[in-house]
């Protein structure tokens, strides 16, 4: 599993008391078997400045049992658990053996004390559990921004803002989904002359899913 820097490490259980309060345990207690506050990428943990969008980043290892290891259910618990932390999170995900599964979040940027001004974009996720941290960056935003990159198979720049990468990632999903949508169709098409323009159709979304991988700027 991607390991963060140590002098990042918090390592600090989180009580099932506080996801009762919180109104969590009731609803998702029998998806969760544990939930670990893993790392705090601040300022002073990273070297890495604070923006008024990312001014922490709160790193979760979350152990599901085995009725949540889907990415729908694993969507619901995190979307839960965003609404009552303020900063931005990254979720580590493991199965009740300790074994990685997957590393998921919702893009978002921090909030303040009364969680008001969060705001959350969309779901990044990938199987791909050993991913290189992002180097040679400056923010804490940055580095948010192209480790998401890196989850969602994008590329990104330090002038693209949070809002313009998360709509390019919308485009992204929206585009891989007509993909596969086109491939089904190719795959039962039996007349040539059709197949041969679904198959034209799919050389421009495969042209259009390269540009909005990579960022313009």
């Amino acid at each position: 599993m991607t390991a963060f820097p140590q002098s990042a490490a918090y390592g600090k259980k989180i009580p099932f008391a506080m996801l009762r309060r919180q109104g969590i345990a009731p609803r998702y207690g029998d998806f969760i078997k544990s939930l670990v506050w893993a790392y705090k990428l601040s300022p002073e943990t990273m070297q890495l400045a604070a923006t008024d969008s990312v001014k922490e980043i709160e790193v979760m290892d979350l152990a599901v049992k085995d009725k949540c290891s889907g990415l729908r259910s694993l969507a619901a618990v995190i979307s839960a658990l965003d609404k009552i932390i303020p900063s931005p999170l990254i979720f580590r995900v493991f199965d009740e053996e300790g074994r990685a599964l997957k590393i998921v979040f919702n893009l978002k940027t921090s909030g303040g004390v009364a969680h008001g001004d969060s705001e959350v974009f969309r779901l990044f996720h990938t199987d791909e559990t050993d991913l290189p941290l992002p180097q040679g960056l400056t923010t804490l935003e940055s580095f948010y921004k192209h480790f998401a990159a890196a989850v969602g198979g994008m590329t990104t720049s330090p002038d693209e803002s949070l809002r313009d990468f998360d709509a390019r990632h919308y485009r992204l999903e929206s585009l891989n989904a007509e993909l596969a949508d086109i491939e089904k169709k190719i795959s039962k098409e039996t007349q040539l002359d059709r197949k041969y323009a679904l198959a034209k159709e799919k050389q421009t979304i495969v042209k259009e899913i390269k540009q909005c991988q990579n960022s313009k700027k």
